[in-house]
């Protein structure tokens, strides 16, 4: 592909179809397709004294212990302490604050937990633990044999961690009364850290924000990464009472605070001129939200978990991301402009190219015939073509102004990708540009809970797996082999 300035972006499943997608820029120049990589005490005492290899720490008010998985737990007697959020040192520097929880089975007790961070070996720590909010101090534990998370075949949290540096977010659901907009989902807790996050909205914007909720749901697919059943966030955006001209649809989070007790996110994660893994965007039009498949399959086999509640909602998100990418690379609405989703599914993402840029052409292609023909029966404005599995297609050459592709690499073999990709370099404009997500680092750490350290050594050393059959598009399209669950390294696609 010619000499290659490479730069990768790693894009929160607001943006993407697959939760940890990773995209990679193809950017066509007259002269060649260049790849850019775009203890508790009681309130007066002494502090505990710590306890023993046993790891379990006792006083009158309340208890503290060290727990399988690396983490640790504790019991507060509701009557002497009522602590609502508990602040976790380790080995003398800052970690975690997390909530505390009232027992369902005692109303006069109350519990937290919290993942310790990441070891790769093990290592003897102390544990202290805090009211957040006073600084008192309730207990310190000494934990002499602590053992390093891994999951159930003996994968270690921190070689996926050495992976995965950038926290996940997802944001699939609004709820609107009419004055008040509440945006809420999930957003892995940076560094380990559940309070470390907020929320920035634009001057004039009046909203409040929670964050640090419960999810019991993320422990088993995100198992490596520290406290993710804290990952939940509620945004609360009072419309009447913002000030007029403001803008109260878009969001950043933000965590400058966040534990450096973590692996480091590498200077390819940070594109500081784009921010798009950080950003956020919630659909402004009502009219957005009309008209989806009925069959919720077609919905499930574009994005697994999506329903009539979130599909808007992520599909908007992954309009405005892409759109911010084809501005930066100089593509622009306009008449004349051509762009095609490859992979358009039922018009997740093409239904806001056809609302929002109404002057371009607007082309969706898919292999799923089944999509495509729903989409030229509803989606009006747009054009819409059925894909062969294998190129070349119908489209002319040169044609296409720019291209974006959606999990649809994360489906392919390493052939496919090679055709299509040459199939893309065909199609389009001389000085045309592709963006295309692929499944990289951030997908092989969320598929980690099944994995055991030799099929890691494995991918980590090939760099690529397409092993595995996605049964997704069965009975939709001619070759029950031909759709896989697709992994690869950032250097396989270089």
């Amino acid at each position: 592909m010619g000499d290659n300035l490479r730069q990768v972006l790693p894009c929160g499943a607001a943006a993407l179809a697959h939760p940890c997608a990773t995209l990679f820029i193809l950017h066509r120049s007259p002269s060649s397709l260049r790849c850019i990589w775009l203890s508790v005490k009681s309130k007066g005492t002494s502090p505990m004294t710590q306890v023993s290899e046993a790891g379990t720490a006792n006083a009158s008010a309340a208890e503290i212990r060290y727990c399988d998985g690396d983490r640790i737990e504790g019991a507060i007697s509701s009557a002497q302490l009522k602590p609502t959020s508990i602040r976790v040192e380790c080995d003398g520097r800052y970690w975690a604050t997390v909530r505390v929880v009232s027992d369902p089975n005692s109303s006069e007790t109350l519990r937290f937990s919290c993942d310790l961070p990441p070891i790769a070996a093990t290592q003897s720590s102390d544990v202290k633990v805090s009211d957040a909010a006073t600084g008192d101090v309730l207990a310190s534990l000494t934990i002499s044999d602590r053992r390093p998370k891994t999951n159930g075949y003996g994968l270690l949290a921190t070689d996926v961690l050495a992976l995965h540096t950038h926290p996940f977010f997802a944001v699939p659901w609004i709820r609107f009364d009419g004055a008040e907009l509440v945006v809420s989902g999930a957003h892995l807790p940076p560094a380990g850290d559940p309070s470390s996050l907020n929320i920035k909205m634009p001057p004039g914007v009046a909203f409040e924000t929670e964050s640090g909720l419960p999810t019991p749901n993320f422990l088993n697919f995100y198992w490596y990464w520290p406290n993710a059943e804290y990952s939940g966030f509620a945004l609360k955006i009072d419309l009447a009472g913002s000030e007029r001209g403001s803008d109260p649809f878009s969001f950043e989070f933000d965590y400058p605070l966040a534990s450096p007790r973590f692996p480091r996110a590498t200077e390819r994660d940070q594109d500081a001129s784009i921010n798009l893994h950080r950003r956020a965007w919630i659909a402004n039009n009502l009219a957005s939200f009309v008209g989806f498949p009925r069959d919720t399959s077609q919905l499930t086999r574009v994005q697994t978990w999506s329903n009539d509640l979130t599909v808007t909602v992520t599909g908007y998100n992954a309009f405005r991301t892409v759109e911010a990418l084809l501005n930066k690379f100089g593509v622009r609405r306009g008449p004349g402009v051509c762009v095609m989703d490859w992979g358009c599914g039922h018009g997740r993402v093409t239904r806001h190219f056809i609302d929002y840029w109404p002057e371009a052409t607007n082309l969706g292609s898919d292999i799923d015939p089944e999509n495509t023909l729903w989409c030229r029966e509803h989606l009006k404005g747009g054009a819409f073509v059925t894909l062969p599995l294998w190129p070349p297609c119908s489209i002319e050459s040169a044609s296409l102004d720019a291209i974006f592709g959606i999990s649809v690499m994360t489906h392919l073999t390493e052939k496919a990708q090679e055709e299509w990709l040459n199939e893309i370099a065909r199609l389009l404009k001389p000085t045309g540009l592709a963006l295309i997500s692929f499944g990289g680092p951030g997908a092989v750490a969320f598929s980690s809970v099944f994995r055991d350290p030799s099929w890691w050594r494995q991918w980590i050393e090939a760099g690529f797996n397409d092993q595995q059959l996605d049964p997704a598009l069965d009975g939709k399209i001619s070759d029950a082999t031909y759709y896989r669950q697709t992994l690869q390294t950032h250097g396989h696609l270089q």
